[in-house]
């Protein structure tokens, strides 16, 4: 069951700019400075850091948090002088505060998330104008650029905010969808496993959320870089706008296995698992099995990655599987001696 993240326009970022400082920093060329943010978003706002949870997961993933209307009033009213430049900035002749909303609902990444990411990256939140250089503005998180550092490197097609959004949330959501395929993202990161940061420390992550930050940024940081910094902002934000995790779970969910899905919360299934990427259009719920599945039309299909429930198709019958699903015959998972392969609906 291989997996591509979703598709985004420009290349994915390689992390915020203290990652690559600490990596220089290592190799003994000068260090840059630390993010143009304001003290008090590295003063803590009185909660302890917490490494190995940076935001829960229910809280990480809570994309209807905040509308495009709220967004610009926390923008005109933030918690720094109370007016920030991008409560009225454009890109590409989109609001900022509409990017954020639009990004936030296409891939499921609250909308307090990438606020926080934005002052993270280069205080943007805080300024009251845009800052100078502007280019580093439009290439925010490095998307579409063969240097981060170096807008001259960039890609005219990945200029403005909206774009750079889009491609931060994309790779937060790659990583997701990884953990929730595989147990973890490409480069080791996932619940319970434990992994070295860049600045050398030890951090086992407690869920998919905190997982899916320190494999775009993985760096610790001491409170004013990194996820400490992440961590702090996001505090602080979400104490500002007095915003509270969603306790529990959904109870409106109905897809079944192989029914479209936008979020593992819309699978009516135990331990579901909303597949997404290019080749899982629409969605796809299934879960992961070892030779049973829920309800007499999904089948424990065997893939690279280990079992996984699909939904049973007819050959000879071209509508049994979704449009760009194909009716293909796999073999089994972790099924008793002697089980025969089955039909399955599969991406094309």
């Amino acid at each position: 069951m291989a997996h591509d993240s979703r598709a985004v326009e420009v290349s994915a970022p390689a992390g915020p700019l203290l990652a690559l400082i600490l990596l220089a920093a290592c190799g003994g060329t000068p260090q840059a400075a630390l993010p143009p943010v304001p003290a008090r978003d590295y003063a803590d706002a009185g909660v302890p850091f917490q490494k190995d949870e940076i935001v829960p997961s229910a809280a990480f993933t809570d994309f209807t948090a905040l509308t495009a209307a709220e967004v610009e009033a926390f923008l005109a009213h933030d918690p720094y002088t109370g007016a920030s430049f991008l409560a009225t900035y454009q890109s590409n002749g989109v609001a900022f505060s509409d990017a954020v909303a639009n990004v936030a609902s296409r891939y499921r990444i609250n909308p307090i998330v990438l606020l926080v990411a934005v002052e993270a990256t280069l205080g943007l939140v805080a300024d009251t104008v845009l800052p100078q250089p502007a280019p580093m503005v439009d290439y925010l998180f490095g998307c579409g650029c063969a240097v981060p550092t170096d807008t001259t490197t960039c890609a005219a097609s990945a200029a403005g905010l909206d774009i750079q959004l889009a491609c931060y949330a994309s790779t937060l959501r790659s990583s997701l969808d990884q953990i929730a395929i595989s147990g973890a993202t490409p480069g080791g990161w996932g619940p319970g496993v434990a992994a070295t940061s860049l600045d050398a420390i030890s951090v086992t992550p407690v869920d998919d959320s905190t997982a899916a930050l320190y494999a775009y940024d993985p760096v610790v940081g001491t409170g004013r870089s990194g996820n400490s910094l992440f961590a702090s902002i996001w505090s602080e934000y979400t104490t500002a706008l007095t915003y509270s995790a969603p306790q529990g779970t959904s109870t409106g969910a109905t897809a079944q296995v192989g029914d479209p899905c936008l979020a593992s919360s819309d699978c009516a299934i135990a331990s579901a698992i909303c597949a997404t990427g290019p080749q899982y259009q629409g969605g796809m719920c299934t879960a992961k099995c070892a030779g049973s599945c829920p309800g007499s039309d999904s089948f424990c299909a065997s893939f690279s990655q280990g079992g996984f429930c699909l939904a049973l198709c007819n050959p000879t019958d071209p509508a049994s599987c979704r449009a760009a699903y194909a009716c293909s015959y796999v073999a089994p998972s972790g099924a008793p001696s002697g089980t025969a392969p089955q039909y399955v609906c599969t991406p094309r």
